[in-house]
């Protein structure tokens, strides 16, 4: 696979990139279904995105391809102002804190060895388009898990997948399996940096979350997963279910994707190893994203009266 270029940044371009549909029918379907996406909906609504981009005075640089706007319309399911609002936020939210959300480097060898550990592996899609993530907390290393560095680690996961239409259109379905997991991950972090990056992971972020599978949660860790699940969005924590065993959580799995760590077919370290390939290609698509740039004066008030965080904002990137 190619390596990927970054996107212009010029919000008033004279030629927008013709877009195209390329993926399986199925996520045609599953775009018209739930998201109300059909070729005419998409032209006329990145058409008035794209206007409104370019007549806000507070947006000074962003993406406007259509892959990137499809992020917001899709999580909006094309309402124009609604995903307009999400762009707004998703964009305060990197640049009020670019030390957690910018620089986002797949080169860094700590964020590779991070993946290649396995504490988290990105599946693939099932038979319903959903992007399936396996969580293994246990494999978290505490000292490699540090603020900002393992916020940084998630969000460049999900600023990669967010690229993949499929991820757009079907969404994603996690399952995690606590078995034998750390304390000591959570002991560097405090209450508003685990608030900070929950929002953006479940509100900020324009993702599409569907069922989460939990298993084998320690009793001495409910107290900071309760906390934690008090800053995700609602609706993400209506759609979790919890199991007392890994034999419970498993059946979840469609068969064809069963990790071998479970006596499935899918061999997670080969698996890691490709997927980190293609997020290598898309390392100039990410990174060129820190080049958007907004009217940070106008938005930061805006920001305060969300109460995202309470964090003082960064004035630099790491």
């Amino acid at each position: 696979m190619s390596k990927l270029a970054a996107y212009s940044v010029d919000k008033k371009s004279q030629e927008y990139d013709e877009y195209q549909f390329t993926l399986p029918e199925l996520f045609r379907d599953i775009a018209k279904e739930e998201l109300r996406e059909d070729d005419s909906v998409r032209e006329q609504s990145l058409t008035e995105m794209r206007q409104w981009i370019a007549n806000n005075e507070n947006i000074w640089k962003c993406r406007t391809d259509a892959k990137f706007l499809l992020r917001f319309l899709r999580f909006q399911k094309f309402s124009v102002p609604m995903a307009c609002e999400a762009l707004e936020r998703y964009l305060m939210m990197r640049e009020t804190y670019p030390s957690w959300f910018q620089n986002l480097d797949s080169y860094d060898a700590a964020m590779k060895e991070l993946y290649l550990d396995g504490s988290t592996s990105i599946l693939g899609q099932d038979s319903a388009g959903r992007t399936v993530i396996f969580f293994r907390v246990a494999r978290f290393v505490a000292e490699k898990v540090v603020p900002p560095k393992g916020g940084k680690f998630i969000a460049l996961l999900l600023e990669a997948m967010l690229e993949w239409e499929e991820v757009q259109i079907g969404g994603l379905q996690l399952m995690v399996d606590y078995s034998d997991m750390d304390l000591a991950i959570f002991e560097k972090w405090s209450t508003s940096e685990l608030r900070l990056i929950m929002d953006a992971y479940s509100r900020l972020y324009p993702l599409r979350f569907n069922d989460v599978h939990a298993a084998k949660l320690p009793k001495k860790a409910v107290p900071i997963v309760e906390m934690l699940l008090s800053f995700t969005d609602p609706k993400i924590r209506e759609r979790i279910n919890c199991y007392a065993s890994v034999a419970e959580m498993q059946k979840h799995f469609e068969p064809a994707m069963v990790p071998n760590v479970y006596g499935g077919q899918v061999d997670l370290d080969i698996l890691n190893q490709s997927v980190w390939s293609r997020i290598e290609q898309q390392r100039d698509v990410v990174l060129g994203m820190d080049n958007m740039e907004i009217n940070l004066d106008h938005y930061a008030p805006i920001w305060d009266e969300m109460n995202v965080a309470t964090l003082p904002a960064d004035v630099s990137s790491a």
